[in-house]
């Protein structure tokens, strides 16, 4: 029963919160400066905090947490306008300062506010108060995440004020504290570029100016593990040493770091060693079987291996996808039991070995919601972590069986930047946004926004408008996407206007005419085909319709980041990866007009075999200096080279050239075209023919005959 103390405590903050908003309701407010995630009780008032040329950065507490926000603080000014400040004590007139709240400056400042010096129950552990007034800037915090995310927010209010040295901040109170309490992002490093040690860092670090506060990194077979050499991959795997440093890094930033290993499903990368075999449900598959006993030998092995380097609370099994189940060695089980309770009965054997460790277990939930009546057989104290791409009017199919077997759950949507030639935000955001808002009603305590490289060649620095989506869906207690919009530009670029989300924007309509006209959006298999195959004209002929409208969004991006990258002091490095992306739907748009043109030119030229000038002309435009072949051989051959140097800027060499001879084989099949056709023209000035195919493809889709799927 709540004690009538616990009561009375929670009535006198209630009163504190209606005097605060009462007090400064009074004041006029002024225009709602661009801030990501929103603060939840904001007020701004007229006036500014004016700095220059130079500001006392006061750390009243001596917590060595609170100097290393300072530090950043200090930064992010000289950034703005090159003020220098001064972490100690006050030199200046003008100043800011970092308290907490048990300290006596935290309280004073806590009554200044109106909340009777002590903050929120509910703000306590990340909360934070930020007060600007005209002669300085403070933030008090309950914790050192709390200050942390005070500083996040000042860096996002400062702007320059219109001389060199001189930046102000918005006169506001601010109170602020999350909606749910773990807000994470997961990277799968497994099927694709493997990020480099110093690339991990700059992630981690951008992750936590949005106030997320989980990062996971998804292993199948990228991480060296000493119990099981054979299973890191050479040159993609992350050693124990760059693991302890990603810790400690993360650490300062106020990041849990998550493993992943997958310990069920998706594991064909390790199984696919002769050693491992008896463990393999299927001969060279991707499941490990529950009928083998050594399977709980391999999976403690590597959870040993991952405990030691990853203090993190939770350690993540993954088990999801495990289709080949019940197909091999465990199919009399199966036939006998159910697939349903001989996977129940794995996970929670899995659970138990991973007992020594003392951390949570979390676990993918899309087989275990499968079998509701089996949930309650599950540790309690396991962590489920229901996933769903898709975009839907509700996700309570997927979390409620979880909440009503008393586990904890975290939702985790996706940024659909899996084989996407950009991440396919007209889908990725109604999921994001619904599944976060349906996890705060029905109970989870986190979110676990996903990236996944399916196919290899997604590039993560290209999904951060997702990821910094996901940050504000997960800390603001009800996101409104039409602020989110205004505010990108200026949060993640530090850029005026919104000329970046714009081009989000026309990148994603470039997805939404795909769909219409070809019912597959922007995955990067549609840039691959042969344009003279049988299934290349079939694609192409739909997608030519649609292809100058997709080809001008697509030059409007190129030519607005052109002309205005300039704008964004902070990330601009992030903008070469929209830019990419633009050029590969420009590429795909023009593939598909050339696919349909080029075959009509060839046709109309074998209509003309008795002008002999007129059909040389025509050749020449197909393939010559400035011909159609050689457009389509020069853009890829451009295309690569930016693409390996987007690659190398942040990954290892590990994986790449699975993934350039992609590129090589477009380039080549182009350019065989081009010496197909020389030969063709080099004949028809001896003897006036021309084959009936220009590719050597069927004459009918070779002059490009209408044909449907």
């Amino acid at each position: 029963m709540t004690s009538l103390k616990h009561l009375t405590a929670l009535a006198a903050v209630a009163g504190a919160l209606l005097l605060a908003a009462s007090s400064f309701a009074a004041a006029p407010s002024a225009p709602a400066p661009h801030l990501i995630p929103y603060p939840r009780q904001a007020q701004w008032r007229p006036g500014a905090f004016r700095i220059g040329p130079a500001v006392s950065i006061v750390v009243l507490d001596r917590y060595a947490a609170d100097r290393f926000a300072a530090r950043l603080l200090r930064r992010e000014l000289m950034q703005v306008e090159g003020v220098r400040a001064l972490i100690g004590p006050a030199r200046t007139a003008h100043r800011i300062e970092l308290a907490r709240v048990h300290s006596r400056a935290g309280r004073y400042w806590l009554r200044r506010a109106g909340l009777a010096g002590r903050f929120p129950l509910a703000a306590s552990a990340e909360g934070y108060l930020l007060l600007v007034t005209r002669s300085r800037a403070v933030i008090v915090g309950d914790s050192a995440a709390g200050v942390f995310y005070g500083v996040e927010t000042l860096r996002q209010l400062l702007r320059p004020a219109g001389r060199a040295h001189h930046a102000l901040a918005p006169c506001a109170r601010i109170l602020d504290w999350p909606a749910l309490r773990w807000r994470g992002v997961h990277q799968d490093i497994s099927r694709g570029p493997v990020p480099r040690l110093s690339d991990i860092k700059r992630t981690v670090a951008r992750l936590a100016e949005f106030k997320l506060n989980a990062y996971s990194l998804y292993f199948e077979n990228t991480y060296a593990y000493p119990s099981l050499p054979l299973v890191g991959e050479p040159g993609g795997a992350i050693n124990p040493a760059e693991a302890r440093a990603i810790v400690a890094f993360a650490r300062r930033y106020h990041v849990t770091v998550i493993p992943e290993q997958e310990s069920f499903g998706h594991l064909h990368l390790a199984l696919q060693y002769q050693q491992y075999q008896p463990l393999d449900e299927l001969p060279f598959g991707d499941v490990l079987s529950p009928a083998v006993p050594g399977t709980m030998d391999f999976i403690h092995a590597m959870f040993a291996d991952l405990a030691r380097v990853f203090p993190s609370p939770f350690l993540h099994i993954g088990a999801d996808e495990t289709f080949q189940l019940g197909q091999g060695k465990t199919k009399p089980m199966v036939e006998q039991l159910g697939r349903g309770q001989v996977y129940i009965n794995f996970l929670r054997n899995i659970y138990l070995s991973l007992q020594p460790f003392h951390r949570k277990v979390m676990f993918w939930g899309d087989i275990a919601v499968k079998h509701p009546e089996l949930l309650s057989q599950l540790p309690r104290d396991m962590v489920a972590v229901p996933w769903d791409y898709a975009p839907r009017p509700s996700y309570d199919r997927e979390i409620q069986p979880f909440r009503a077997a008393g586990l904890e759950t975290w939702v985790s949507p996706g940024v659909g930047n899996w084989s996407h030639i950009y991440p396919d935000y007209a889908t990725a955001l109604p999921n994001i946004r619904v599944f976060v808002a349906d996890g705060k009603r029905l109970g989870a305590v986190g979110m676990l926004n996903t990236t996944w490289m399916d196919d290899g060649e997604a590039l993560f620095d290209n999904a951060w408008y997702g990821l910094v989506y996901g940050a504000a869906a997960s800390w603001e207690p009800h996101l409104r996407e039409n602020r989110f919009r205004q505010d990108y530009d200026w949060a993640f670029y530090r850029a005026p206007g919104h000329h970046f989300e714009q081009q989000v924007e026309q990148l994603t309509q470039i997805q939404t005419q795909m769909r219409q006209c070809c019912h597959v959006d922007g995955l990067d298999w549609t840039v691959e085909l042969n344009p003279f195959s049988a299934r290349g004209q079939r694609f192409y002929q739909r997608l030519a319709p649609s292809a100058p409208p997709i080809r001008l969004l697509a030059e409007q991006v190129i030519a607005d980041l052109a002309q205005n990258r300039n704008l964004a002091r902070h990330n601009a490095d992030l903008l070469d990866q929209v830019a990419f992306s633009a050029r590969r739907f420009d590429f795909l748009g023009q593939k598909a007009e050339y696919a349909v043109y080029i075959p009509q030119l060839y046709a109309q030229a074998r209509a003309e075999t008795n002008q002999p000038g007129k059909v040389m002309g025509i050749l020449y435009r197909i393939n010559g200096v400035n011909g159609l072949l050689q457009d389509m051989r020069d853009h890829t051959s451009e295309l690569r080279i930016q693409y390996r140097k987007l690659w190398l800027e942040g990954n290892r060499p590990y994986f790449l050239p699975n993934i350039l001879v992609r590129y090589d084989r477009e380039l080549l099949a182009w350019q065989r075209l081009a010496d197909r056709v020389t030969s063709i023209q080099a004949n028809f000035r001896r003897t006036h023919q021309l084959p009936a195919s220009l590719s050597g493809a069927p004459a009918a889709v070779a002059a490009g005959a209408s044909a449907h799927p």
